[in-house]
């Protein structure tokens, strides 16, 4: 049985690495998933959770990455958004696994927030990261002359999350707490 789930990874690694060979020749493989094929993928070598053919279809992603521009983190999830008919308002992002992000829901006046922290195991890093986040979200507000009251934010994040928010206030205000309780958002 256990061959047999290794092989179903090697063959999904495979279909991966396939599916985005075929986005990167559409400049559409943002960093994130070149991480993923490059970091989670690229480790399997020398298992038999490797794909037979993956050294070739790494370089050939490597190629196209490094030849054609690709879209960024941000384009691919505003792109995303907008085939829902939502509206990316703020979105900012370290990489993957460390971002923030505020949409306006399709179809009604309402709103999405969400918060992802992870400092690469490093517990000391999150307050860090949780405060550029934040001040980047400051100005993102200063740039469209957003105003919100931080003195109203509660103790902590489950006080505020409803997953969908009815005022951008409410939105900013989970973002924002979040942002003051970093080990509350962890990936």
């Amino acid at each position: 049985m256990k061959k047999q789930n290794t092989n179903a990874l090697a063959a999904s690694y495979r279909a991966d690495l396939l599916y985005y060979i075929g986005r990167a020749e559409q400049g559409k493989c943002p960093p994130h998933w070149q991480d993923y094929c490059f970091g989670e993928i690229a480790a399997a070598k020398g298992t038999d959770a490797y794909p037979a053919d993956g050294d070739a279809l790494l370089e050939k992603l490597r190629t196209l990455v490094n030849t054609v521009p690709q879209i960024s983190n941000r384009e691919e999830n505003a792109a995303e958004i907008a085939a829902y008919r939502g509206k990316m308002l703020f979105y900012f992002d370290r990489d993957y696994y460390t971002l923030a992000e505020l949409v306006q829901l399709p179809g009604k006046n309402k709103y999405s927030a969400c918060v992802y922290i992870d400092a690469d195991g490093s517990r000391d890093d999150r307050p860090a990261y949780a405060r550029s986040i934040a001040v980047q979200l400051d100005n993102w507000r200063a740039e469209h002359d957003i105003p919100f009251d931080k003195s109203t934010l509660p103790a902590a994040p489950a006080d505020s999350d409803k997953g969908e928010f009815d005022t951008m206030q409410e939105a900013l205000q989970y973002l924002y707490t979040c942002l003051d309780h970093p080990e509350t958002v962890l990936c």
